[in-house]
């Protein structure tokens, strides 16, 4: 018996490789079965995506469900006009409607098992904006677990994510889709009031002193009838948070901020009513000068080096077949050769510099197209809107308040200025 006990111990660690190799292929295997699954766009999750059934079929495709769609349309839509995830959940929960994990019970006559409050929140909220399955799009393999031991789940680069496109059909359109992006990556995040309203500016001033944002306050006035009215003004963060050893005063009221970024917009809508095509010269120019490209000369320089590095070729051939021919001497030859290979490389990086930067010209032309397109739907605006501003609006600066000189409002349009990459300040080392 002891025999026994002693020759199993000695085996022990060969049972324990054996064990953790049968393991660690079992789990490949596995995951090697679920990636093939995703490109073949068979849906296999456990539940069908909130807005979605899965069908019969082999590969389960999801099927649109009519009820929960529409709270999915609501709720891009929503986000494309600037409210909050927290807002978009507060409107959801006011109006009595189901959290997915509630409805998808209902529907099936259950009562709901999980334990949840049975509220809307932001992080479902966020969860259901960042899926691409609302736009026809599969994307499967989003998530992995940190190996056969460990099951802890986290999230996968989007890059690494396998996406069949055009899997279903969408509920929303490409264009809602990238309105959201756009605004997931505005600068503005906008604070509402205590009345629930966000104004249309919230988010998109900043001082242009100090380079942080404007804040936005209010303070009680007496009218004429003695009536007590509120009147909302912006400053500087720094200049109301530490005073005037951080900042000064950049006082500027709502409604007079308001109607400076109105006029300008009606102004440039009417430009281009009146002569687009001026207009587009105009947008395309003030782009340019942003950049100091100068396009004529880039494609002449092009075609110039293009042309060079053909000759290039045919020079280096040449000289190649004079030494076969024993016309030239082998040091000519190479001395030839380098010489030519060293201008033909000194040329390519031209070009590939050329090439990229015609490149970025032609995206400029389809950003001024595409910034036209959406002046044209506020030609006949009459007063400043939250959409209105996230659509054409990077953000604003405005100068130091003085009672005995005229302020200095400077309006930076999406599509025709430079984004902000920090959305705190105009002034981050990223920007400077």
């Amino acid at each position: 018996m002891e025999l026994q006990t002693a020759h199993a111990m000695e085996m022990m660690p060969v049972i324990n490789l054996f064990n953790e190799w049968h393991a660690s292929s079992t789990s490949k295997k596995i995951k090697a079965v679920i990636e093939a699954n995703a490109r073949e766009g068979r849906y296999k999750s456990s539940y069908a995506a909130y807005g979605y059934t899965k069908a019969d079929d082999e590969t389960h495709t999801p099927i649109i469900d009519p009820e929960a769609a529409e709270v999915i349309r609501r709720i891009f839509k929503l986000r494309s006009q600037g409210v909050t995830p927290r807002h978009i959940a507060d409107q959801l929960n006011a109006d009595s409607i189901p959290i997915p994990s509630d409805y998808f019970y209902q529907k099936q006559g259950k009562v709901n098992p999980k334990f949840t409050r049975h509220l809307w929140c932001q992080t479902t909220i966020r969860t259901i904006l960042n899926n691409p399955i609302y736009l026809g799009n599969m994307a499967m393999n989003r998530t992995t677990t940190i190996s056969y031991k460990n099951h802890k789940t986290v999230k996968k680069e989007q890059s690494d994510w396998i996406v069949t496109e055009n899997n279903h059909e969408p509920i929303i359109s490409q264009e809602l889709w990238d309105r959201v992006r756009e605004v997931e990556q505005s600068v503005s995040r906008g604070k509402r009031s205590k009345d629930g309203t966000l104004k249309p500016l919230s988010g998109l001033l900043y001082c242009c002193d100090c380079g942080f944002k404007m804040k936005s306050a209010g303070q009680n006035r007496k009218n004429r009838q003695s009536e007590r009215y509120r009147k909302i003004f912006f400053n500087c963060d720094s200049y109301a948070s530490f005073g005037k050893c951080a900042c000064t005063s950049h006082y500027i009221t709502q409604k007079e901020i308001e109607a400076i970024v109105l006029a300008d917009i009606r102004s440039m809508a009417s430009f281009v009513i009146a002569d687009e095509d001026t207009a587009r010269t105009a947008f395309l120019f003030k782009k340019e000068q942003q950049t100091s490209r100068q396009s004529k000369a880039d494609v002449k320089r092009l075609n110039d080096s293009s042309h060079r590095l053909a000759e290039l070729d045919s020079l280096m051939q040449s000289v190649y077949e004079d030494k076969v021919m024993g016309k030239i001497p082998e040091h000519l030859c190479v001395n030839f050769l380098q010489k030519y290979e060293a201008e033909q490389q000194e040329l390519r990086m031209i070009v590939d510099e050329l090439e990229e930067r015609l490149s970025a010209e032609k995206q400029d032309m389809e950003d001024v197209e595409e910034f036209i397109r959406r002046l044209k739907k506020y030609i006949d605006i009459q007063e400043l809107t939250r959409e209105l501003c996230l659509e054409l609006i990077e953000y604003v600066t405005v100068d130091e308040y003085s009672a005995d000189r005229p302020r200095v409002i400077n309006i930076y349009y999406k599509f025709l200025d430079k984004p902000l990459k920090d959305k705190k300040s105009l002034y981050s080392d990223e920007n400077s």
